[in-house]
This record gives C-alpha cells, sequence and structure tokens, in this order.
C-alpha cells in the first residue's frame, strides 16, 4: 500500500544518514561548490606557466642568403632576446635532430618581382612535429612581417606616397554583441557539461551508498522487513538519490555563476570587461525543471545498477560504465552553432543538455522543449516500473541472486523466468 507518511518518514532518515557520510557530504555538497571555480584556476596556472616557459625559449635560427641591403633584419633578430642566430653546415639535418629550430632561406623573388628593387623572397624550413620548431616558425615569420611594412613604408617615402596611400583599404570590425550575449555564450559552452558531471558525481555515492551500502552493512534486509510495503522504501531511497543529485547541480551551478568572471578574466584578459554571467530570469523555472528530471533519471539508472552490487566496490564498477555513458555524449555538443533538432531531443541526457544550453542564451524552442520534457518524463517512468519489476523477486530482496543487471533483464525480463518471484 502507498503511504505518503512512510515515504517522508524514511525520506528524512535518508537524509540524516547522509549527511554523517563524510564521502557523500564532500561529493554532492562541497565537490560541487569548489570543483571546477578550484579547476579553471588550476587551468589557468597551467596555462601561464606552459606560457612562461615558451616565452623564455630562445629560437634558435640560422639565416642563409640574407642580401645585404637586409643586413638591419639581422641586427634586429641579434639584439631580440627570443633569438639565437647560428651557422650549420647541415641545417635541415639538425632541425630534423632538435638541435636547430628553424633555417630561413633568402632568394631572389620571381616573375615581376624581379623588376622592384632590394625585394626579396624568403622560405622557412622547420619540423612541425617539435614544439619548438613551430615557435619559432610563428616568431620569426612576424618579425619579418613587420620588417617587411617598414621597408614597403620606407620605400613608399621615397617615391612621395603616403602610408595611406600604401595602405589602399582597411578592415574594420565592429562587435554588435552585448557583454551579457558574450557571458551567456560561454555559460552556454561550459554549464551543460559541467551540470551532467555534477549531478552525476553528487548522485554516484548516494546511490551506491543506499543499496550496495546497505547490502555490505547488512542492513538491507532488515530495512525490508519493516512494516511499509517495499515500494515505499524504494521510493524514499530514489527521493533521496535524487535530491541529493539536484542539491550538486545547483550548487555547482550558483558556484559557476558566481565565480565564472573571476576565473575567466586572466584567461581572457580584456575580453571579460563588460561581459556579464547571468542567466535570463525567465530560464530559471525551465533550468530547474530539465535539471530535476534528469536527476530523476540519472539516479534510476544508477540505482538499478547499484542494486545488484553486494559490496560498495563491486557497486562503483557496476554504475562506472553508466556514469561515463551520461557526460560523454555532452561533451561533443560544446561546439558553437550545433543547432537543437528533434533527433537530439529524442536522445536523453542530452536533450537536457541542448535545452539548458539553449535556454541560458534564452532561446526557447518550445515543441523541441515539450519533447524533451516528454521523452525524460518516459525515460523515468520506464525506471520505476523496471524497479518495481525486479523487487518481485525474493532472491534479490534477500541478496542471494549471484548475476548483474544484464543476466537478470536477459533470463527474466526478457526470458520471462519466474524463479525467484515473490
Amino acid at each position: 500500500m502507498w503511504s505518503s507518511a512512510d515515504i517522508r518518514l524514511l525520506y528524512w532518515r535518508e537524509l540524516r544518514s547522509a549527511l554523517r557520510e563524510r564521502n557523500i557530504v564532500v561529493n554532492s555538497i562541497l565537490l560541487p561548490i569548489f570543483l571546477y571555480p578550484l579547476l579553471l584556476w588550476l587551468i589557468y596556472l597551467g596555462i601561464s606557466f606552459v606560457e612562461g616557459q615558451t616565452e623564455s625559449y630562445k629560437s634558435r635560427v640560422m639565416l642563409q642568403s640574407l642580401p645585404e641591403q637586409h643586413m638591419y633584419l639581422k641586427s634586429e633578430l641579434q639584439s631580440d632576446e627570443q633569438f639565437e642566430l647560428k651557422t650549420s653546415t647541415d641545417p635541415e639535418g639538425e632541425i630534423r635532430r632538435g638541435t636547430l629550430d628553424l633555417l630561413a632561406v633568402f632568394k631572389p623573388p620571381e616573375a615581376e618581382g624581379e623588376a622592384a628593387r632590394d625585394n626579396f623572397k624568403v622560405r622557412l624550413v622547420y619540423d612541425n612535429s617539435k614544439d619548438r620548431s613551430e615557435i619559432a616558425r610563428n616568431r620569426l615569420a612576424e618579425r619579418i612581417g613587420r620588417y617587411r611594412d617598414r621597408f614597403l613604408f620606407g620605400e613608399a617615402k621615397k617615391l612621395n606616397l603616403t602610408p595611406a596611400a600604401v595602405q589602399q583599404f582597411w578592415i574594420e570590425a565592429r562587435d554588435v554583441a552585448t557583454g551579457r550575449q558574450k557571458g551567456q555564450f560561454i555559460l552556454g559552452l561550459m554549464l551543460p557539461l559541467f551540470l551532467v558531471i555534477m549531478l552525476c558525481v553528487g548522485c554516484f555515492y548516494p546511490a551506491i551508498d543506499s543499496t550496495a551500502g546497505e547490502r555490505e552493512k547488512s542492513t538491507w534486509e532488515t530495512l525490508m522487513t519493516v512494516a511499509t510495503a517495499r515500494h515505499n522504501i524504494v521510493i524514499a531511497k530514489y527521493l533521496y538519490v535524487s535530491t541529493m543529485a539536484t542539491l550538486a547541480a545547483i550548487l555547482n551551478l550558483s558556484a559557476m555563476m558566481l565565480s565564472m568572471k573571476a576565473v575567466l578574466a586572466p584567461l581572457l584578459g580584456e575580453g571579460t570587461e563588460g561581459m556579464s554571467f547571468r542567466i535570463p530570469l525567465s530560464a530559471f523555472p525551465l533550468i530547474v525543471l530539465v535539471t530535476v528530471l534528469l536527476a530523476l533519471f540519472v539516479s534510476a539508472g544508477m540505482m538499478i545498477l547499484a542494486s545488484f552490487a553486494r559490496t560498495f566496490k563491486e557497486g562503483q564498477s557496476m554504475i562506472s560504465p553508466f556514469y561515463i555513458a551520461c557526460f560523454m555524449p555532452v561533451m561533443f555538443l560544446q561546439v558553437p552553432g550545433i543547432k537543437f533538432t528533434a533527433a537530439l531531443a529524442m536522445i536523453p541526457i542530452v536533450n537536457v543538455a541542448m535545452v539548458f544550453r539553449e535556454a541560458i542564451t534564452g532561446v526557447f524552442h518550445w515543441p523541441l522543449i515539450f519533447l524533451t520534457l516528454a521523452v525524460e518524463t518516459a525515460c523515468i517512468v520506464l525506471a520505476l516500473w523496471l524497479a518495481i519489476t525486479i523487487l518481485q523477486y525474493e532472491d534479490f530482496i534477500i541478496g542471494s541472486y549471484g548475476g548483474n543487471f544484464g543476466k537478470f533483464l536477459k533470463e527474466r525480463l526478457i526470458g520471462g523466468g519466474k524463479e525467484g518471484k515473490k
């Protein structure tokens, strides 16, 4: 018999027990708050360290056949701390061995260019498989480009031409996106993936602890004998795990929104000026709704798989493939310009990520949103039906069933086996 009072009592019992478990508190509350702000900060430190190491490299460059009238370029490179000019009898061999980074071969121009005075052509020989060689190519190409511009303007001055006459045309760009739109664009790329990952992390330990953990502590069978229906116990556990998953997702979302600008400012520099990392108020109800539905679906899947485990460690191994399958598809959606289609709306988890992404930017495709809600609801109903069906088998309840979910599905649900059914 369904009893809301029993479900409520058992639900609060599960929540109180969770607050006494260090792993659950860390993974469902503390980790969502601090993980990704800290992770982004560590990424910034890593990028800064790599850039610092790169800037400290001296590019080993050899100049070959540099014309006498352009020796000023050689003087510039000799005074540049980022370059070390070298000579070699086998420059290409040294580039392959990594003892030389770049060879710049200066050649006379071809065809019409031969008629112009002091023209030259440069061929840069480097090894694209070596970072130092690639860096040297970029550095020298930039220096030669700047030298070329000065040379051209100097020649134009001799012909009484102004810089504007030499320039001929200019390209101007004007960005019409507001700071708020830029911030929402960045949030739309990052938050859906973080939301799914943290939601899965938030329900990972509670799902295992409330099933395999109970069995390992030998309290599962005792709990199933209390004076209430088994499905009341399962629903209470299910609501508890879903609550922890939703809590983890919302805490992570809040932490990311509060810290996003401060964390990204060192990475983007002046690009974050005027940006506003805020979600439109009109999107909050939809975001909360799809987050709850996603939590209900993921929690059901993890609990069903963990229920077949006899120990906490075994539960981890059973849930891990499902855990990875939840967020791996979302990683491929982190591409600007991808469109929300009916096909994506039919894929669980992916559809929620797309709804979340578009809602952040203030875009609402209501037919696709309703299709997403219908698909997620159908998945939740299917998972609950599966859980109730599994509970009908006595050997599963007492823990004597030795198979996994795949074996159970094949032998008893698809095969129609009745053994062990109460």
